[in-house]
C-alpha cells in the first residue's frame, strides 16, 4: 500500500468562530468556536480519510478549547508563528488580511515549515495560568496605587488604595498557589528545583522557565536561545556587514532571565567576568547583559539535559 498523503489544515481562531482551510481544498469554511463547532470540525477532518496535521496560531486563549478537543481526538496539532505566517502571505503576493486568507496561509505554513508540535500538558498549563493571573494582579495593584497618588479627594484615594492592597494580596496568594502546585507536581518539581541551584535563579524565575520553556534539556543550546529571543541574527550582503540583532522569541522567559542575569552578576560564581570582559572590549552594557542571559540559559539547558545541578565550574 502507498503511504497516505497528509492533509494540512489551517485554522484561524477568533472568539466566536473558526475559519478552516484544507490545503488544496476547494474553499474555506467556518464553524463556531464552541463544543458544537469543534465536533463539526472533527467530523469533517475524519471524512478526509487520511492523516491530518492542523496548524493553529496562539490567539489569546481562544484557541485552548479547540486544541484540547483536537488532542483528545488524537489529531496532530502544531503552533504557527503569526509574524512568519504574515510574512509568508506578503511574500506570496497576498497583502490583504482576512480570516479566510489567514486560514489558507496557516495551512501552507504548517505544510512547509511544520511549526511547533503541541502536546497536552495540563499541569504546565495550570502553572502558566496561575503565573499569568499573578502577573495581572500585580500590574493592577501597581496601576491602582499610582492612580491613587494622583487624587486629592481623600475618600476616592483611600478607595483606590484599598483596591490596590487587595490586588497585591491576591498576587501574593497566587504566587503561593503556583509554587505549591509546582512542589506537588512530580513531573515539574525536579526541573524547578534543579534550576534554582544556578546563581540568580529564584523560585519565581524558575517557575516562569518551567512554565514557558518546556523544551529545556530537549534541544540544543542554539535552539533554546532562539526560542527565548536571545540568539543573534547576523546581517550581511556583499561587502556590507550589519550589526547582529536579537529579535522575536518568548517574552515571559526572556523577562525572567533578565532579572536572573542582573541578580547573578552580584553572585561570586556568576557571569560577572564575562560581563566585565565584554564591557572592557567596548561592548554596550545592554549587549553584555544579553550575552550573560544567553550564557545562563544555555547553561540551564545543559543542566536539565544532563540531570545535574549547577556547579561552580559552570560558566
Amino acid at each position: 500500500m502507498m503511504p497516505q498523503e497528509i492533509a494540512y489544515v489551517g485554522v484561524d481562531v477568533s472568539k466566536a468562530a473558526l475559519d478552516v482551510c484544507v490545503l488544496g481544498g476547494p474553499k474555506v469554511w467556518r464553524v463556531g468556536n464552541d463544543a458544537t463547532g469543534w465536533r463539526s470540525l472533527l467530523a469533517r477532518l475524519k471524512a478526509l480519510e487520511r492523516p491530518v496535521v492542523v496548524g493553529v496560531e496562539p490567539s489569546g486563549g481562544y484557541e485552548r478549547g479547540l486544541v484540547r478537543a483536537l488532542i483528545e481526538a488524537q489529531v496532530e496539532v502544531r503552533w504557527t508563528d503569526p509574524a512568519r505566517v504574515r510574512a509568508l502571505a506578503k511574500a506570496l503576493g497576498a497583502p490583504a488580511k482576512t480570516d479566510a486568507i489567514d486560514a489558507a496561509m496557516i495551512a501552507l505554513f504548517v505544510a512547509q515549515a511544520r511549526g511547533r508540535p503541541i502536546e497536552r500538558d495540563e499541569a504546565r498549563q495550570q502553572l502558566k495560568d496561575l503565573l499569568a493571573a499573578r502577573q495581572a494582579a500585580g500590574q493592577v495593584a501597581r496601576q491602582l496605587k499610582a492612580q491613587a497618588q494622583g487624587l486629592d479627594h481623600a475618600p476616592a484615594r483611600l478607595a483606590l488604595e484599598d483596591l490596590a492592597v487587595a490586588a497585591a494580596l491576591e498576587a501574593r496568594r497566587l504566587t503561593r498557589e503556583a509554587l505549591a502546585r509546582l512542589q506537588e507536581t512530580r513531573a515539574l518539581r525536579d526541573t524547578w528545583a534543579r534550576l534554582q541551584t544556578a546563581p540568580g535563579i529564584g523560585p519565581l524565575v524558575a517557575a516562569e522557565l518551567v512554565a514557558h520553556m518546556p523544551e529545556l534539556g530537549q534541544v540544543s543550546g542554539k535552539a533554546i536561545a532562539k526560542l527565548a529571543g536571545l540568539a543573534p541574527f547576523f546581517r550581511k550582503s556583499g561587502a556590507w556587514t550589519g550589526r547582529a540583532v536579537c529579535s522575536g522569541g518568548r517574552a515571559r522567559p526572556r523577562q525572567a532571565l533578565y532579572m536572573a542575569a542582573v541578580a547573578s552578576l552580584r553572585a561570586k560564581q556568576g557571569p560577572r567576568p564575562i560581563f566585565q570582559r565584554l564591557i572592557s572590549a567596548g561592548k554596550p552594557p545592554k549587549l553584555a547583559l544579553v550575552a550573560c542571559m544567553r550564557r545562563l540559559l544555555v547553561t540551564l539547558n545543559a543542566m536539565i539535559r544532563d540531570n545535574t545541578a549547577w556547579r561552580p565550574e559552570h560558566p
